[in-house]
Parts: C-alpha cells; sequence; structure tokens
C-alpha cells in the first residue's frame, strides 16, 4: 500500500538531490532521515486509520470512540512485531494470518522493519547510514506489510480451528 504523502515526498527529495547534484553530502543524509520519520509517522497513521475504519464498521458509537481514543496509546511503534501484537488484540486468528503473509514476504517485512528501525537510531541520536537510494528501495519493497495488516484486520471473524 503506497501512501501519497511518502510518494510525493519521495519525489520532491529525489528532484532536489538530483538538481543540486547533492547525492552523497550531508543535504542527502538530512533528507534521507526527514523521509525515515515521515514514512513511519504515515504508516502510523494508515494504520490508525484502518483499525479507525473497522472499528466503524460495527456501528457502534461507543466502540468507534473507545478505539479511536485508545490507538495513540496502542500504536507505539509501527515494527512487523508490534504491528502482529496489535492485531492480536482483535483476536489470535487476525495475527495469524498477519504472520502467515510476513512469512511469505519475509524481504519485504525486512525492509519495512529497516525504515523503523533507522528512524527510531535518527531520533535517537545514534544516527543512522542509509543512504536516500536504500530506503527508497526500503519502502517500494516495504510497503506491502500494510497491505497485509489491511487484509488481516478486514476478513471477518471464523472460528479457529481446534
Amino acid at each position: 500500500m503506497k501512501i501519497r504523502r511518502i510518494d510525493e515526498a519521495v519525489e520532491a527529495c529525489r528532484e532536489h538531490l538530483e538538481r543540486s547534484s547533492a547525492f552523497n553530502s550531508e543535504v542527502e543524509i538530512f533528507l534521507t532521515r526527514y523521509l525515515m520519520v515521515l514514512m513511519c509517522a504515515s504508516f502510523e497513521e494508515k494504520i490508525k486509520e484502518l483499525v479507525n475504519v473497522r472499528a466503524r464498521d460495527s456501528n457502534d458509537k461507543a466502540i468507534i470512540s473507545f478505539v479511536s481514543s485508545a490507538l495513540d496509546r496502542l500504536v507505539r511503534s509501527v515494527k512487523s512485531g508490534e504491528i502482529a501484537g496489535l492485531l492480536g488484540r482483535f483476536g489470535e486468528q487476525y495475527k495469524n494470518r498477519f504472520q502467515m503473509r510476513m512469512k511469505e514476504a519475509e524481504v519485504a517485512e525486512m525492509y519495512f522493519n529497516n525504515i523503523v528501525v533507522n528512524r527510531h537510531d535518527t531520533a535517537h541520536s545514534r544516527g543512522s547510514n542509509v543512504t536516500f537510494s536504500e530506503l527508497v528501495k526500503f519502502y517500494d519493497e516495504g510497503h506491502v506489510v500494510l497491505d497485509a495488516f489491511e487484509e488481516a484486520l478486514s476478513v471477518p471473524d471464523q472460528p479457529e480451528a481446534e
């Protein structure tokens, strides 16, 4: 699941880096770190949006209100393991569906998690050595984790096998 806000920011940064011949410079480092933060914030927003859509399907105003207010406490990190944990709160079958998809897309999961880990390192003063091109590759390959989340969340409840 590509996110327009990210796509537009990546393109704007790419154009700037190309026009100013700023690849392999501090400008590239700063823009790459900015994009990491933007990507993680956008991933978090998308996850919250998808959960809110799921809650609205209940047509229960109290549930909708509760879920909306609880999401800020529940969504603290968007690493795939944390996403699986969030899905597990809906029921083990949701978590299992997501984890099965991640087994089929291990490289995508690794790239997605690379974005999150490098954003964390950047935010906590360790910095990151990820280049602009690497980050774009991580996003291009890793965004499917959000598709897997949406699919796992949207499948109707089914009895678990015993």
